[in-house]
């Protein structure tokens, strides 16, 4: 009546899982069936709250030579750029995870200042499948905080529900439509020409002429021989031989 094999494959697996068939076990040998099974219920809700409320995050990089993002902690060779933190959110955002994620954002953005002041955040909301308006409403303020900071907040590809909670909540005004892409590489992009701007605005190019003069024949008798060099009869007559 127990089944081992499975019990060992959840070991090797997935720990909680074993953790769960093992309270399973214990509760219908012990208490009986339902209680057993109800435990075993129980403790899978909790899994799924708690997964949920904190939600997995990533760092993204670029992977050389390509236009895919992946995670940093995975891809080694991921390439980072400095002033810009781009963040994806691997859950759907709703009351209970909120100041979770903004903890996150907030917690990358102060990594990567450790290097260089940050500029931009790109969020990345592709596995974003739900918003509410708590989410909104933490969207607005993280929104306002950068901004006050000179970070600029953007997003990149949310699908058309998310979208539309955007339009309707008006936050799309309020970041401004412009910092809201449909790829992360496009997003870079636009960072990327705004910071080089913003370099050559602190910077401007100064153009270096030199000073020339008109050569000019100074026929004056007190000129220096320097300014107004003379030609003398041997160069006359080798010109003249060299036309001739």
């Amino acid at each position: 009546m127990v089944d081992f094999e499975e019990a060992i494959y959840l070991w090797k697996v997935h720990k909680f899982d074993f953790g769960v068939w093992s309270f399973a076990f214990l509760g219908t040998l012990f208490l009986g069936v339902e209680l057993g099974l109800g435990i075993a219920v129980g403790l899978s809700l909790m899994l799924v709250i708690f997964e949920s409320a904190y939600p997995h995050t990533a760092i993204l990089g670029r992977l050389p030579g390509t236009t895919e993002y992946r995670n940093a902690k995975n891809y080694r060779q991921a390439e980072m750029y400095d002033g810009i933190v781009i963040v994806r959110i691997d859950a759907p955002i709703y009351f209970a995870n909120t100041q979770t994620i903004r903890e996150k954002v907030l917690k990358y953005e102060h990594r990567a200042s450790q290097d260089k002041i940050v500029q931009f955040i790109i969020i990345e909301f592709s596995a974003v499948a739900h918003v509410d308006t708590s989410a909104l409403h933490t969207l607005h303020e993280m929104h306002k905080n950068y901004l006050n900071r000179n970070i600029r907040l953007c997003i990149t590809n949310p699908n058309a529900q998310v979208m539309q909670r955007f339009l309707s909540s008006g936050l799309v005004d309020e970041i401004g439509r412009e910092c809201i892409f449909v790829s992360t590489h496009d997003a870079l992009n636009y960072c990327l020409n705004e910071m080089d701007s913003v370099e050559m605005s602190k910077h401007p190019c100064e153009l270096h002429v030199e000073e020339s003069f008109p050569l000019t024949l100074d026929v004056s008798p007190d000129a220096p021989q320097t300014t107004a060099p003379t030609t003398s009869n041997s160069d006359l007559s080798k010109k003249r031989d060299i036309e001739g």
